[in-house]
């Protein structure tokens, strides 16, 4: 699903390099001609369990990725268009889903709140406040219900900022500008084809019923160290369990998302960083 999207050609086209057939849907036609493709919307339960015929597997990725007037068409496409993608995924005998959230389920980003602590996991409590980061957490909710009520297994992949071509803040990664504008979002990012990646190997993740992932970069979008930000802008935040001079060690630019669940699990690392566009080989990542 949103396989017109900003990551679904990206998503695709990964799946096909490892062998994958596959069937787009979005609400937008298809580009391309000679790709099977659905034309249809999220909320129309009967043309979602037809695209669903003869599938195995699931990649989520459809909805409206930001805040959006008074939220109301937000909480809809993101929570009821992903009922109607699980209903009909048990319906037709699916596998697995793979459900495209994002860090904003948490409530962690956005500068509601100052962070209950530093670096960031799958373990940080939830506290959603914005449609969008409430639709996040209530995807990743029905997700879990389908999966112990109907053991369909469901991944929740969970990225920061999602960079890929399109995207125009991409262009400001190490500017001085993007150093407060990014604040809110601990300056973090992940490549799409990073995401890609871990969409590929949730399709092959084996005894697991239900679970989810943070994907972010391993490096900050800005130049600046980040123990130097994290002392001007969050001094006040506990690292409970984390040592800050073992965890910056060797790494002086590296994330304030903690994504080991993600490796021990999953399989999956970032390997893509903007810095490797100056140089492939920078450390401190």
């Amino acid at each position: 699903t949103g396989s017109e999207g900003a990551i679904g050609p990206h998503l695709e086209r990964a799946l096909r390099a490892h062998g994958y057939a596959v069937r787009g849907l979005d609400l937008r036609p298809s580009a391309a001609s000679d790709r099977e493709h659905r034309t249809s919307d999220l909320l129309d339960l009967g043309a979602v369990r037809e695209a669903m015929r003869s599938v195995t597997a699931v990649v989520h990725a459809g909805g409206i990725p930001w805040n959006r007037g008074d939220g109301s068409d937000v909480m809809s496409t993101n929570v009821l268009g992903t009922w109607n993608v699980l209903q009909a995924a048990v319906e037709a005998g699916v596998e697995r889903v793979i459900s495209l959230s994002s860090i904003n389920a948490q409530g962690s980003t956005g500068g509601w709140r100052e962070p209950a602590y530093l670096p960031i996991d799958d373990a940080y409590p939830h506290h959603p406040v914005t449609p969008y980061q409430l639709s996040k957490h209530l995807m990743e909710e029905t997700c879990r219900s389908f999966s112990e009520r109907f053991g369909l297994v469901t991944v929740c992949l969970r990225p920061v900022f999602v960079a890929h071509p399109a995207n125009p803040h991409v262009a400001d990664f190490g500017s001085e500008a993007f150093i407060e504008d990014w604040r809110d979002e601990f300056w973090a990012y992940v490549d799409v084809r990073d995401v890609a990646e871990a969409a590929v190997l949730s399709l092959r993740l084996e005894g697991v019923l239900h679970d989810r992932f943070l994907l972010a970069a391993r490096d900050t979008s800005v130049a600046p160290e980040t123990r130097t930000l994290v002392e001007r802008e969050y001094p006040q935040v506990p690292w409970p369990g984390v040592d800050p001079e073992e965890y910056f060690a060797g790494r002086p630019h590296r994330s304030l998302i903690d994504c080991h669940h993600a490796r021990e699990v999953l399989g999956w690392e970032a390997r893509h960083s903007w810095r490797d566009r100056y140089a492939p080989d920078s450390p401190g990542r």
